[in-house]
């Protein structure tokens, strides 16, 4: 029985996309693999194989150093999979995993946000008979960038061999506001929605059983997150904040990087706290941004992963402090 908890709305998009069904089972959770960055190549730990962890006896974690991760849960009525990586044979593969576990049905995919590495493996599972559930923001945003998108994953489209012109925009089924409540074969699958953090729309998932929390693009361990989306770092350290609080699971299955837990969430909302206000300072202080760029270096993160792109997130804060803009939605 599908559960909501609050609104579930049709997404306002082409209606051949989106026929708003209610199936009596059905739960599906992923975590879906990034494009290569030219970092990862220099970084010793880089290009290690994928693998799935059994993290509980329903509950696996697909686990990609270089990319993006994927969770599925397996019951008796099916599986609900969050996340279906970079490209539709990226997502094709996971679905090979899932299929080394288990031959049952597909019930669910959530997309935690509009990333292409958390969408544009969609089609394989639209294939195998999914039904597709997000954000109502993460809807209207992956219609709205999907250009953008796929251009900014060329690169891993090359260096994987994959061909670009296999991606195909599959918008959700079911659109909900703050909170929708799944259940599949006995077990609760929990989506929250706390306002943006890395960008809007991104979903929590939460498996009570299991006290697992799925956590989107809005939280990484030990990994300076990408600046250039989010229209509103308040709200994303007051999120963490609130989601590091919680009592009501153990450990962390990240959307990018290995199984973490609550004091990795207080430790990154206090970097960005400390980020933010460093950089607030500089724009109050009339700092030119090439000079913010040369001068705030932030060494007591250098050994935390991506900390290569720190001129680049720089950049983003300055655009969205000093004009409140997010040009990538543009």
């Amino acid at each position: 029985m599908l559960t909501p908890v609050a609104r579930m709305n049709k997404p306002k998009l082409p209606s051949s996309r989106f026929v708003f069904a209610i199936f009596a089972l059905v739960a599906a959770t992923i975590a879906a693999p990034p494009a290569a960055a030219p970092a990862a190549a220099q970084d010793p730990r880089a290009r290690q194989p994928s693998t799935v962890k059994q993290v509980a006896s329903d509950l696996y974690f697909f686990y990609d150093y270089d990319g993006s991760n994927s969770v599925f849960l397996v019951t008796d009525a099916g599986v609900l999979v969050i996340d279906t990586r970079e490209h539709p044979r990226a997502g094709q593969d996971l679905l090979d995993r899932v299929r080394k576990v288990t031959d049952k049905p597909i019930k669910w995919v959530i997309n935690s946000h509009f990333h292409g590495d958390h969408t544009f493996g969609n089609a394989a599972f639209q294939a195998a008979g999914a039904t597709f559930v997000a954000q109502q923001e993460t809807a209207r945003i992956m219609a709205l960038v999907q250009p953008k998108e796929m251009a900014r994953r060329q690169d891993y489209f090359k260096a994987n061999r994959y061909d670009p012109s296999e991606v195909k925009l599959i918008l959700p089924d079911v659109t909900f506001d703050m909170d929708l409540t799944l259940h599949l074969g006995g077990r609760e699958i929990r989506l929250m929605y706390f306002g943006p953090g890395q960008q809007p729309g991104d979903t929590f998932v939460l498996f009570p059983q299991e006290r697992a929390l799925f956590t989107p693009g809005a939280f990484a361990r030990h990994s300076m997150p990408n600046m250039a989306f989010t229209p509103s770092v308040d709200n994303w350290i007051k999120l963490l904040n609130e989601v590091a609080s919680r009592n009501d699971y153990d450990y962390i299955l990240p959307a990018h990087g290995d199984v973490a837990h609550r004091d990795d969430v207080k430790e990154l909302a206090a970097m960005l706290a400390d980020e933010y206000a460093t950089v607030k300072g500089a724009v109050a202080k009339g700092v030119p941004l090439q000079q913010a760029q040369e001068t705030l270096t932030f060494p007591q993160y250098k050994d935390w992963r991506n900390y290569e792109r720190l001129k680049n997130e720089i950049k983003s804060l300055y655009e969205l402090i000093q004009t409140g803009r997010r040009s990538y939605f543009e």
